[in-house]
This record gives C-alpha cells, structure tokens and sequence, in this order.
C-alpha cells in the first residue's frame, strides 16, 4: 500500500516528526510519503490559517493522487479539506483528530483531548458535537504552547506541558484514554501512556493504521450523498486543474 501523508502547514520539521512515526508503525508493505503545500502557514492555529491551507493541500493532492491508495491530512483541527477530498476520489481520505476520536471511543467511555494553545478548545468542542460524541467527552485540554513551540522548546518541557494536563484530564476529568491533539504531538503517546497508565492516542498514527485496514478490507468512502462528486460549474480565476476535477468525476 501507499499512503500520502499531507502535512497542509509548511513545517518540514513536523514533516520529519510524521516520517520518523510512519516508520515505526506502518507495516513493511507499506510506502508513506510526507509533503506539504510550497505555499501556506508555517503553522495552523485557527480557522484563518486553515483557510489559507486548503488550496495549497488540494493542489498537493491533485499532484499526487493517481500514484497513492491512501491519504492522511495531518492537522488536528478537523479541517475542511479533509471532506472535500473525499468529494473528489474515490480512495479513502482521514484526518487525524476524527481518526483518533472514534478509536479512543473504543478503548474507554470517555476520552480527553491535550492539545496546544487555548484557542483550540472551542474548535475542538465543536469537532467532537460534529462527531456526535459529546457525550463521551470529558474534557478537551490545553497546553498554553504555541504549535511551533512543539518544534522549538525542548522536548522535555512539552512532555512534561503535556502529561501535566493529560494527568489532570484523567485525575479531575475522568478520561480513561487521553488524544494528543496536534500533529506536533507524534512521538509522546507511548512515553505518555507508560507515565499515565490509560491509552494515549497519537492522530496521524491511528489514520495511518486505519488506512491500512482500509486497504485490507477493501473500505472506501460511500459516495451516495455527503461524499458524492461536485456539481460541475464555471469557475472564475482559479486554475483550469480545478475545473478538470469536474469532469473527472462525471
């Protein structure tokens, strides 16, 4: 199998967290690419900044899609583009915060996100309410680090920022699996859970693995109605790759 991780921030020191991930966990059979966008923010940290990822991630895709089986958009935040690929192919397509949500849905009754900065909360609620699981959510996190302080303060100061709230989520909270909400997050879940002794999710590995379940099973995406192909119309200014999707998926 072959699975095209799209990082959509333009950090290649996240890309190298994914590749170092990908490398532990996907099986010998599997190839995995990590790339970003050549244009967009060096970091996702709200509705903006995803904004100003989604077209750079789609022409990402677009380039590769015909040489991949599989597809991980690799950013916390639920993001749009996530479903509007699963608009335009017919190959499965995961993001990693609904990824990690169900699975940790299977593991205990209720799960906690730990992820960065406080401006996530809200966004993250509201990917959960989409989700359905409320209900099985005891608490989403924060950090106080920035995402880029993922990269540039030590790794033990964001281990520790992370097993401080993981640790409060499980003790006041009553989270019996922990999610470890950003991408810059990979590498900590299995440090994480030996310190806290609940499961702890990291997003792009639980997509990747899902992936290759995928693939096994021979799953794909219904395309009947929320996934079905775009209406075709004029576009005015953009690029005449994007107007081929049209076409393509007739």
């Amino acid at each position: 199998m072959k699975i095209l991780v799209i990082n959509p921030n333009t950090s290649e020191e996240f890309n190298q967290k994914l590749d170092k991930a990908a490398k532990e966990y996907a099986l010998p059979s599997t190839e995995v690419k990590v790339i970003s966008p050549k244009s967009g923010p060096k970091s996702i940290e709200g509705i903006y900044d995803e904004a100003l990822s989604v077209q750079g991630t789609i022409e990402v895709f677009l380039d590769w899609e015909n040489e991949f089986d599989g597809f991980v958009v690799a950013c916390y935040s639920d993001p749009l583009v996530v479903y509007a690929l699963r608009e335009i192919t017919r190959k499965p397509v995961l993001g990693i915060a609904e990824a990690s949500i169900h699975l940790a849905c299977l593991l205990g009754n209720q799960f906690s996100i730990v992820t960065t900065n406080d401006r996530w909360a809200p966004l993250l609620r509201e990917a959960v309410k989409k989700y359905g699981l409320e209900p099985r959510c005891a608490s989403v996190r924060t950090t106080g680090l920035r995402v880029l302080d993922l990269e540039r303060e030590g790794e033990g100061a964001v281990e520790k920022a992370i097993e401080r709230e993981a640790l409060a989520a499980v003790k006041e909270d009553g989270a019996e699996v922990i999610c470890l909400g950003c991408a810059g997050m990979s590498g900590f879940d299995k440090i994480l859970e030996q310190k806290l002794g609940v499961p702890v999710l990291d997003g792009f590995v639980c997509s990747l693995k899902l992936l290759e379940l995928f693939q096994q099973y021979g799953l794909k995406h219904s395309k009947i109605l929320t996934y079905a192909a775009p209406l075709s119309k004029e576009l005015t200014g953009l690029s005449s790759r994007f107007s081929r999707v049209y076409s393509k998926n007739k």
